[in-house]
């Protein structure tokens, strides 16, 4: 007869059976109910609170252009403007339906702010009725603000949930794991695919996360930096159409010089995405670098002179050629010598230095304006930055993209404040192709 001493009872192996079984399909489900759950917090961004924002971006624009079209109308008695004025108001009642429609699935918060902002504006209809188109704008304008506050509390939540719920997992992983001791290579084996399951959720989510608050600050610059100018060639356009012909230079010298600002600041929106998406590249020839900052000092000195500033230069000749791209590096010249003007007083200098130092290039832009507070110096690179007390000067993009302009030519670029007050940004590029 066979000695079934040492065998484990019936009932032992089927719940050490049970057991297992249960940590596989558990570990085999799991993931699946968390991805289910994630992926519908990431819809509910995606598909509702970011088209959302886009439409209270549009409700804002056309509340601009009312008001700009009130405030001509009453400036010049011009009725044409009250066109405007209308049109604009039924494309706002489109943008606000949307709106509505959209964050109907947001909560209670944001569909109140909604109703709340809907109830502002028809207030304002009323009082543009009675001639009073100012009294209730203060209003529309907070409650614009509390509902882009509010889309913005429910992103962060959304993502805060992502996290609870990928560190669940995680927790819920490890106790599956202990319970499932008695398959441990197995259960090992589960174990490093969730790991790395995690590992890329968390990743996903960070850059999707991320690529959210870059589309958030890009069309905050570009509803802020491009309405304007927009309503200057709106406005301009009306006016070239009922203007006689030998009245309407200064209106097309308006809306070309508009166009032209706005190109640029699209320009500087791609150059910083490709920046940020590490595919920004330089087209690379053998270039004098005296001439190149001989150039870009050149073409500030007009603008420094409408400030009253003096600009310097002391550009050592000759100096080494280097491979480089040309346009790109004076255009990086060009960031850091606007910057020090703007931000220079009237009566102040700036001063732009090249020379060849240790097999390296060397540029400096100083000026004597009021320095940087150290606790700006780490976010000065950060694209759409601006410090407070300079806010509303830019879109915070010329420091960014000169850094990428310097770095893909291998070299690097760094800031100080100087001795005597002021700042001083410092580029070096090596010299040798």
């Amino acid at each position: 007869m066979k000695d079934d001493r040492r065998r484990p009872p019936a009932p032992l192996l089927f719940a050490g059976a049970a057991v297992v079984l249960f940590a596989l399909v558990a570990l085999a489900t799991m993931p699946i109910f968390m991805n289910q759950r994630t992926d519908g917090l990431r819809n509910d961004v995606e598909r509702h609170s970011e088209p959302a924002r886009n439409d209270l971006n549009d409700v804002n624009y056309q509340l601009s252009i009312q008001m700009a079209s009130l405030a001509r109308a009453a400036a010049t008695g011009n009725d044409a403007y009250l066109t405007s004025y209308r049109d604009a108001g039924v494309q706002r009642d489109e943008a606000m339906r949307k709106l509505v429609s959209d964050v109907r699935d947001l909560g209670p918060a944001v569909v109140g702010r909604a109703d709340d902002l809907q109830a502002k504006i028809l207030a304002w209809d009323r009082d543009v009725e009675a001639a009073r188109f100012e009294a209730n704008y203060p209003a529309v304008i907070e409650a614009l603000r509390d509902m882009d506050e509010a889309l913005g509390a429910f992103q962060r939540s959304a993502a805060r949930e992502v996290r609870r719920l990928m560190l669940l997992q995680v927790v819920f992983s490890t106790i599956l794991v202990v319970l499932a001791g008695i398959a441990a290579a197995v259960v090992i084996w589960m174990v490093l695919k969730l790991r790395n399951l995690a590992a890329g959720l968390a990743r996903e989510s960070d850059e999707r996360m991320a690529a959210l608050r870059t589309r958030d600050e890009i069309l905050g610059v570009v509803s802020h930096d491009l309405r304007s100018p927009l309503t200057t060639i709106m406005l301009s356009t009306q006016m070239l159409e009922s203007s006689p012909p030998d009245e309407r230079t200064e209106f097309i010298e308006t809306i070309l010089a508009t166009t032209r600002r706005m190109q640029r600041l699209i320009e500087d929106l791609l150059d910083a995405t490709r920046i940020e998406a590490h595919n920004f590249s330089i087209r690379r020839e053998t270039l004098d670098p005296a001439a190149v900052a001989r150039e870009a000092f050149l073409s500030h000195v007009p603008i420094a002179a409408q400030k009253k500033i003096t600009v310097e230069e002391n550009i050592a000749t000759p100096l080494p050629p280097i491979s480089g791209d040309a346009g790109r590096l004076l255009q990086a010249l060009s960031n850091l010598l606007g910057n020090a003007i703007k931000f220079t007083p009237e009566g102040g200098t700036v001063r732009l230095a090249a020379e060849a130092r240790g097999g390296k290039l060397r540029f400096e832009v100083a000026d004597s304006g009021p320095g940087i507070a150290p606790n700006d110096v780490p976010h000065l690179f950060d694209p759409f930055w601006q410090a407070k007390k300079t806010a509303h000067l830019g879109a915070g993009l010329g420091l960014k993209i000169a850094r990428g302009i310097v770095e893909a030519h291998g070299g690097t670029i760094a800031v100080q404040n100087g001795s005597r007050g002021g700042a001083c940004f410092v580029i070096e590029i090596p010299s040798s192709p």
